[in-house]
């Protein structure tokens, strides 16, 4: 299994998701978030009443994550890639790490669980 790990436009999350889920994707998890690549943020000029330029050193991002069987890796980067390629900088990044294990905190049998929780004294 692999995570796959993307940053990506915020603007771009409605097509990503829509990609994803159309891929059977299951688990996918999202963050805003805020950073900056090689654009180094954002350079503007302030209104006249403002003195100098200005900048925005770290953008507004989404950060998602999702959890692939390998045999769907491909897919699942190449459909984040077509959702948010726009042919400028600022894009995002795909990052895939593999996953070794992976636990369920749902136990199989929830006969042997408390009706309620214990008390606390």
């Amino acid at each position: 299994m692999k995570e796959v790990i993307a940053i990506i436009r915020p603007e771009r999350w409605p097509a990503t998701r829509e990609a994803l889920e159309a891929l059977d994707v299951e688990g996918l998890t999202h963050h805003r978030v805020v950073g900056r690549g090689r654009q180094r943020g954002l350079r503007y000029l302030r209104r006249a009443s403002d003195a100098g330029e200005g900048d925005m050193p770290y953008l507004p991002k989404r950060l998602l994550r999702c959890v692939v069987e390998d045999s769907c890796l491909t897919a699942a980067i190449n459909a984040i890639v077509k959702a948010n390629q726009t042919g400028n900088i600022g894009d995002g990044k795909i990052f895939v790490r593999t996953v070794t294990a992976a636990e369920d905190p749902t136990p199989s049998d929830t006969a042997s669980l408390p009706a309620s929780p214990a008390p606390v004294s």
